[in-house]
């Protein structure tokens, strides 16, 4: 897993495809040219031509080369009430295709679902993806993620319900993927992209094709009802709504290069800093979405795992809600910052309007900004600094240079001499990455560190912070920015953990 970029609580990262991603539900063997897909196994089980299929491997059968994650069939199973086929023979199919996952017939009861799963990891040693009914509590989701953890893969849900989502995250490891299955439009995806969800799928591109049904940016349309295409990917271009009408194909490609669109789009709004603008409009489309747009940056959840400090504008409409906005306050109000100080200083001096029009002493702003980001006193008197237009920029202590007060976000960051400096100040392990020997030759070697290295982090860590990273005598090796949570930390294994910026060793 390769951390690529964050916003909100969403994450880029590679893996064995780019996340996140959209995985088409695919039930015969017309596969489309995507990154991965989901695969019905029940419908494989079902093919006329099963003896033959599960002789081969299941790229082969597909004539598909890329990610493959499968899906049990169980709803299938349900409907049609087919009691013949159990979870080892499904199991079995996997894995005699080659899966890369290896997915286990969910159950209604936990205790049943933890047998399945258990089953399945006798027969394999192959990840799982398990499937969290929407029913489920609290306590029965701890039950089966603590009993399935070691194994799993990831964890599905055909809720898009954010309240049961952000539960689930809370639940899972992070190293863990989160997909939501079954998705209904497009529009939903930045959204539960912007809580931390990984992976979306949906056959709905084929379904509504079927029905002659459209997808837009903002609706499903008959085609019936349409004057044209107001799209120009390779389906639709120099095409009219006749055109589809007559070859559904070409409908549902256009579906699909719907959904494949929306994915893409939320993944540059992530790496731009900009998921919140661009889940917000998308969630206008529809009043259940933006419902949900206002419950996830809303919650406790996004706030706990948003990057912080970010070098973006803020632009403010009317009484918007901005987790950015909440989370500087709720910092200034717990260490005792006086906002009005925090002019220069993210988000409070990167908003427009402007919520602070005032311009405060210099003094002001490098007691305000030390408060601020690390919630300490600082006798300004014993430090000079560089003004550049107005601003304090370079810090030092005497003659010693110690740091600058960066100008695009106004905070903080130290050279080597300012983090042994800051270190006397700090308790530890707040402000510090503490790694073991491994991690310091790591430093040494002009290598980052990884999360296997780190002994113990600051609680309170999160992507984007400046950190200091020391041994496990608390001496200054590096200083650098952090790129994970506090959990991920713990969580995520083989993993840099920080971007070194300065190196003492």
């Amino acid at each position: 897993m390769k951390m690529r970029y964050r916003d909100l609580a969403a994450r880029v990262f590679d893996d064995e495809i780019r996340f996140p991603a959209f995985l088409p539900s695919v039930y015969g063997r017309n596969v489309p040219n995507t990154e991965g897909i989901l695969v019905n196994v029940y419908r494989i089980w079902t093919d006329r031509n099963y003896r033959t299929a599960s002789s081969k491997d299941i790229h082969s059968f597909l004539s598909f080369n890329g990610f493959v994650l499968p899906e049990s069939g169980w709803k299938q199973i349900d409907k049609y009430g087919d009691e013949d086929v159990t979870n080892e023979d499904l199991v079995h199919l996997q894995e005699r295709m080659g899966f890369p996952v290896v997915a286990p017939l969910p159950a209604g009861r936990v205790e049943d679902a933890i047998i399945n799963a258990g089953l399945a990891r006798e027969m394999t040693e192959k990840s799982l993806f398990l499937e969290i009914p929407a029913s489920w509590t609290e306590k029965e989701v701890l039950a089966f993620v603590e009993a399935t953890k070691e194994w799993a893969w990831g964890y599905g849900t055909h809720s898009d319900d954010p309240e049961f989502l952000e539960m689930l995250l809370r639940v899972v490891p992070r190293s863990k993927k989160i997909a939501v299955l079954g998705i209904h439009h497009p529009a939903i995806i930045p959204v539960l992209a912007a809580m931390g969800a990984d992976v979306f799928s949906s056959g709905a591109h084929a379904r509504y094709a079927s029905r002659g049904l459209y997808i837009t940016d903002a609706s499903i349309r008959p085609l019936s009802e349409m004057e044209e295409l107001p799209c120009s990917c390779n389906a639709c271009e120099n095409r009219d709504p006749d055109d589809l009408e007559r070859n559904r194909e070409l409908l549902e490609r256009h579906n699909l290069n719907a959904f494949l669109l929306e994915v893409k789009r939320t993944r540059n709004a992530i790496a731009e800093g900009r998921l919140y603008e661009y889940a917000r409009r998308r969630a206008m489309t529809h009043p259940d979405i933006y419902r949900k747009f206002l419950f996830v940056v809303r919650s406790d959840w996004v706030l706990e795992n948003l990057p912080f400090p970010k070098q973006n504008s803020i632009y403010l409409f009317e009484n918007e809600f901005r987790p950015e906005i909440e989370l500087g306050k709720r910092l200034a109000r717990e260490r005792g910052a006086n906002i009005d100080h925090l002019a220069f200083t993210y988000p409070f001096g990167q908003t427009y309007p402007p919520m602070i029009e005032s311009r405060p002493e210099p003094e002001d702003v490098v007691r305000a900004v030390f408060r601020y980001q690390y919630g300490i006193d600082v006798d300004v008197s014993s430090l000079r600094w560089e003004l550049r237009k107005g601003i304090p920029r370079k810090i030092f202590m005497g003659e010693t240079y110690i740091g600058l007060i960066r100008f695009e976000d106004g905070f903080f960051v130290p050279s080597i001499e300012g983090a042994r400096w800051l270190k006397e100040l700090l308790p530890p392990p707040q402000g510090r990455i503490v790694v073991d020997e491994d991690g310091v030759q790591q430093v040494r070697n002009k290598r980052t560190p990884l999360t296997d290295h780190v002994l113990d982090v600051d609680p309170g860590l999160r992507p984007n912070m400046e950190v200091i990273i020391v041994d496990e005598n608390d001496g200054v090796i590096a200083t650098g920015k952090s790129v994970l949570t506090a959990r991920e930390v713990a969580e995520i294994p083989r993993v840099p953990a920080v971007k070194v910026r300065h190196r003492a060793v």
